[in-house]
């Protein structure tokens, strides 16, 4: 997996380098249907301890300009269009791009950053994700944070759809990244999760303290 890595700017229309994925069938355990990843609210609280250490701030961060999508370039797809909208009812930034493959398969990826005020909100709403996602928990992921995890599904809405989700926890940041690319056959898990990965660690990387 690359670590940290530069944040570019990505355009409505930007055609990624040519080639599909080759995918003939998932490489991983099988998961189930397209779904978005899960908005969560969280109970508002009180301003931050002492023991919640430097808190990150994410309002007003432009995760659409930000985000580095050669990572990408070897699914060859093609943006469609870009959302800005940020995460609902909590501080924080997103980005939500859609894509088509080289077949015109449908493909998403929505980045998230939010911070809420307090680390123990954040640890909220961190279990609260995992809680409310419909999709199969893979497993705790390492290096990605003071806790991360990962979830998946495959389901097939007139094509094969895979889907990957993570998302991490440090101090009051909260990240989530969800990737999900349409083919004749499944794109692999493990490609899904290196991608994934590699955008999460740039959008943790991108996000100022105060």
């Amino acid at each position: 997996m690359r670590a940290w890595m530069r944040v570019a700017g990505a355009a409505a229309g930007l055609t990624l380098a040519a080639g599909t994925a080759a995918c003939t069938g998932a490489d991983d355990d099988p998961v189930v249907a397209p779904t978005g990843p899960a908005t969560t609210a969280i109970p508002s609280g009180g301003g931050p301890t002492p023991a919640d250490g430097p808190l990150y701030h994410a309002d007003g961060l432009d995760l659409c300009g930000r985000t580095d999508l050669a990572v990408l370039a070897d699914l060859g797809l093609t943006v469609t269009r870009t959302d800005p909208t940020p995460p609902a009812v909590r501080p924080g930034a997103a980005c939500l791009f859609e894509m088509r493959t080289s077949k015109g398969y449908e493909a998403n990826l929505r980045v998230e950053a939010s911070t809420p005020g307090t680390v123990e909100e954040a640890r909220r709403l961190y279990r609260g994700t995992g809680q409310a996602t419909t999709m199969r928990r893979i497993g705790a992921v390492d290096g990605a944070g003071e806790e991360a995890e990962a979830f998946g599904k495959q389901s097939e809405p007139g094509f094969r759809y895979a889907e990957y989700m993570v998302h991490s926890r440090t101090g009051n940041l909260v990240v989530k990244v969800w990737l999900a690319v349409g083919g004749d056959s499944y794109v692999p898990t493990s490609t899904l999760a290196e991608k994934s990965l590699d955008i999460l660690a740039a959008t943790r990387s991108a996000v100022p303290t105060a």
